[in-house]
């Protein structure tokens, strides 16, 4: 199960499931295009709501990854070595860090991600 709660605010997104669905979500982004539904949150508390599908595709003409909610979905485009480094770093997170953890997947500390890219943080479903 993976969730992906959104802040009307400040735009801010935590995407977070188990360590076997991130780590099948990283395997996803090597693909081409795809996309994955989302549980629904039913209280997002501290946040506004959740998102109901990510959606990703490969732009050969870009260098950098963008991580966009747009409506209900969770956008992430961008060039073939961007969304590997991507879903690396995801499974990486997935396979070796501690359950209390969280990672901040953000421009311009992760230089793979494009700036326009809404605040990403990733964890552990609670």
């Amino acid at each position: 199960m993976l969730q992906v709660l959104y802040s009307g605010t400040t735009r801010e997104l935590e995407l977070s499931g188990a360590r076997p669905e991130l780590l099948a979500l990283g395997g996803l982004l090597r693909g081409k295009a795809g996309s994955r539904d989302l549980s629904e949150s039913g209280d997002p508390f501290p946040y506004a709501g959740s998102l109901s599908r990510i959606v990703f595709r490969e732009d050969p003409d870009s260098e950098t990854a963008s991580i966009v909610a747009e409506g209900e979905i969770l956008r992430i485009r961008g060039g073939r070595e961007a969304l590997d480094l991507l879903a690396d770093n995801i499974e990486g997170f997935a396979s070796e860090a501690d359950a209390s953890h969280h990672w901040h997947v953000e421009s311009p500390a992760c230089d793979y991600i494009a700036p326009e890219s809404d605040p990403l943080v990733i964890g552990f479903m609670k």
